[in-house]
């Protein structure tokens, strides 16, 4: 082969090889592409399916929330006399070899966060509640534990904090004569271990002599009576697989105005304020 031939062989070799690299980054390149989009549509279909199941899962166990509302062993503001000791208010058989248990429990003893949802005769206090509170806790895990985005105003004295308590009375007696004596009597009768109830309340405001205006507001504060609860939906396998924990939901349930009508009824049904999916990898919090 004469030296140009080479020559020319070569120049078409160099030529080639480029071309060969970039159709290989090209062709990498699209195939990585498409296999995002892929990935990216699986997902998305994959949380569409998920929040379908969980819509309707939520709807089903709202029916069967209200039907055991309607029974006749159910008695206005006593939901806590018809669960069991860990919280278990019913179990439901679907029929597949899976069982789905239901736990309640009280849910206001926390803060409403937002004052924006407040009543406005009231928005001021809450506002200053909020604050009082951020300046005990702070504004972190603590303060997260202690506050809820949603619900009614009234905070339930069986159950909330000894922060809550302060906030809330401070926020609504200021200076005033017996504050001090109403707050600390508060914070003893619901760290005692006995259920209060509201003629503990008005006794404990009558022995401080709190003013009758003052009684007024704190009883859209503090309950004895939460409207609010907390569930947490747990959906076990089969017995013969050792019922192992497959999926657990929770939030917050409305259970609302527990008036029975003559037909022995709830009026309403009950609203669910939350509902999530909960990580299996994170501990059980404390109810």
């Amino acid at each position: 082969m004469s030296t140009r031939r080479r020559i020319h062989a070569a120049a078409r070799r160099a030529f080639v090889l480029p071309v060969v690299i970039l159709l290989v980054i090209v062709l990498g390149a699209t195939a990585t592409v498409m296999l995002q989009r892929h990935v990216a549509r699986s997902k998305t279909v994959e949380r569409q399916l998920r929040a379908y199941q969980e819509h309707h899962g939520s709807r089903s166990i709202q029916a069967v929330m209200e039907a055991w509302l309607k029974t006749p062993t159910a008695q206005p503001r006593e939901i806590e006399q018809m669960l069991e000791p860990d919280g278990l208010a019913l179990t439901i058989d679907p029929g597949d070899g899976s069982t789905i248990e239901i736990y309640l429990f009280r849910g206001q003893g926390t803060l409403l966060a937002r004052p924006t949802a407040v009543r406005e005769q009231d928005r001021a206090d809450a506002t200053l509640a909020v604050q009082i509170l951020q300046g005990l806790v702070g504004t972190g895990e603590a303060y997260r534990q202690r506050t809820r985005a949603v619900g009614p105003q009234a905070v339930d004295v069986n159950t909330a904090s000894p922060e809550v308590l302060t906030a809330i009375v401070q926020a609504v007696l200021g200076d005033s004569l017996g504050a001090d004596r109403y707050e600390n009597a508060l914070i003893d009768a619901s760290q005692s271990g006995e259920p209060l109830a509201l003629q503990t309340l008005a006794n404990l405001a009558t022995e401080a002599s709190i003013e009758a205006e003052d009684r007024s507001t704190l009883s859209r504060f503090l309950t004895v009576t939460p409207e609010l609860w907390s569930f947490r939906v747990d959906l076990l396998g089969p017995p013969m697989l050792g019922r192992p924990l497959i999926s657990r939901y929770r939030g917050l349930l409305l259970l609302g105005d527990t008036a029975i009508s003559g037909a022995n009824t709830f009026e309403q049904p009950p609203p669910f304020l939350s509902w999530e999916s909960v990580n299996l990898d994170e501990p059980l919090p404390v109810e």
